[in-house]
């Protein structure tokens, strides 16, 4: 854990989350308890859910242009009437 101090002062962004985690420590009977805690305190320090999220949204967007040009082209490919 960090000194708990952010850059300009006051407590750091993920403070509040290891504190948290912490008092969840120290009342639990099993480190096993506190699982949910740890889990938002790494999320705040290292985003790997926020990340793959994200990762995950921008590969949907591209299948999803793939298939619309697809079918612009599809739709477009020599049906003209004259």
């Amino acid at each position: 854990m960090a000194s708990g101090f952010g850059l300009r002062g006051g407590i750091s962004r993920c403070y509040p989350f290891y504190a948290e985690f912490e008092q969840c420590l120290k009342q639990a009977d099993s480190r096993l308890d506190c699982v949910p805690q740890r889990e938002d305190y790494f999320e705040c320090l290292h985003h790997k859910k926020e990340h793959s999220r994200i990762r995950r949204i921008h590969e949907q967007m591209e299948i999803n242009a793939k298939a619309e040009s697809k079918k612009k082209e599809g739709d477009s490919g020599g049906s003209e009437a004259h």
